[in-house]
């Protein structure tokens, strides 16, 4: 995955080809304006709006209780990047906008442009801070708000989704499990599945306070309250328990750094029964094997913004496996992301 720059006309195509365009200072430029004015358009509620019917600027302003100068600017520019197309004075939105913004779209793509683009770019704002100190936070500890909160889990719902059934099919044990620890296992997506997959599996949620409430809802909406329970607790702090069949640990090391994850892993292998799994999900990360795409380095540093961490590579993850006495180790890459088995001998 790489970002460059497409022409919009003949004239801008020759400019590319012509080396005039200095591409590498454009690019940031663009890409900042194309978030900054995606963020404007959400908190506006622009895109629903313009979803239920075409308005022009002065209608939108009213809509919006906004001033109607600044929308038509606004609109203009939601128009060169693609969002909205005009018809003599009226706006409507583009199939791109309909997909990954409105509540008719996608709902997982929907659910990871909103919380990219209003939370997580608050905090890239304070990077070159992060960046010049090592005075980090993890918002998973103390998140800035409560809204954030319910930002990050609505994604977190949503987003796994369409991954969920290979990953459930890769998952391979010596017996039907029918005691799992879903450790910060978020609104329980994961739980869920595995119960759906397994009639007599048990699932218990290792999670934060502030996440409990929200999970507990959706597993009541899933019908399985008697199979799925939440313990509420802090996977560095607090105990895991023991005698499970299988431990997950899904896009929770990229939130932590190299120390507590291998506290985490070792704390997963404490709390598997002999012949256990553990199972990891984590981002790709390359490690030196090969250049990394545009994606895979900016995930890493939004993990570094968010919680003062980054994602890991294979090598790395294998070699703390090893150290905490997991064998039988298995890893599968799929798209972008890298599932790991490893068992408790």
């Amino acid at each position: 995955m790489k970002l460059t720059l497409g022409a919009d006309n003949l004239l801008e195509g020759a400019v590319l080809q012509a080396g005039l365009i200095p591409q590498a200072a454009l690019l940031p430029v663009l890409s900042m304006g194309l978030s900054q004015v995606a963020i404007a358009a959400i908190r506006l509620n622009v895109f629903e709006h313009l979803h239920q019917q075409t308005m022009t600027a002065t209608e939108l302003a009213a809509a919006i209780d906004a001033d109607e100068f600044g929308v038509q600017v606004l609109l203009e520019s939601l128009e060169g990047f693609g969002l909205v197309q005009r018809q003599h004075e009226r706006y409507q939105l583009t199939q791109d906008a309909i997909q990954y913004f409105t509540d008719s779209g996608n709902r997982s793509r929907k659910d990871f442009v909103y919380f990219f683009l209003s939370d997580v770019s608050r905090n890239l704002a304070q990077l070159e801070d992060k960046i010049r100190t090592s005075k980090r936070s993890n918002f998973h500890f103390a998140p800035p708000s409560s809204e954030c909160w319910a930002n990050y889990l609505t994604f977190l719902e949503s987003y796994p989704q369409r991954s969920l059934p290979k990953l459930i099919k890769w998952a391979k044990f010596d017996r039907p499990p029918q005691r799992l620890l879903d450790v910060a296992g978020g609104p329980a997506q994961y739980s869920i599945a595995f119960c759906q997959k397994y009639p007599d599996l048990n699932t218990d949620i290792l999670e934060l306070p502030q996440t409990v409430e929200y999970g507990t809802t959706v597993v009541a909406k899933a019908n399985l309250s008697d199979r799925i329970q939440y313990i509420t607790g802090n996977l560095l702090e607090d105990e895991w328990g023991s005698n499970y069949d299988v431990v997950l640990l899904f896009n929770i090391l990229h939130n932590l750094s190299a120390e507590q994850c291998q506290v985490a892993i070792q704390k997963a292998f404490q709390a598997l029964r002999a012949n256990g799994t553990l199972l990891i999900l984590e981002p790709f990360h390359p490690g030196n094997t090969r250049k990394l795409t545009a994606f895979e380095g900016f995930i890493s540093l939004v993990y570094f913004a968010m919680s003062g961490a980054r994602t890991w590579s294979k090598p790395t993850l294998q070699q703390w496996l090893i150290q905490a006495n997991f064998v039988k180790l298995r890893f599968s890459q799929q798209q972008m992301t890298l599932l790991i088995a490893a068992t408790k001998p």
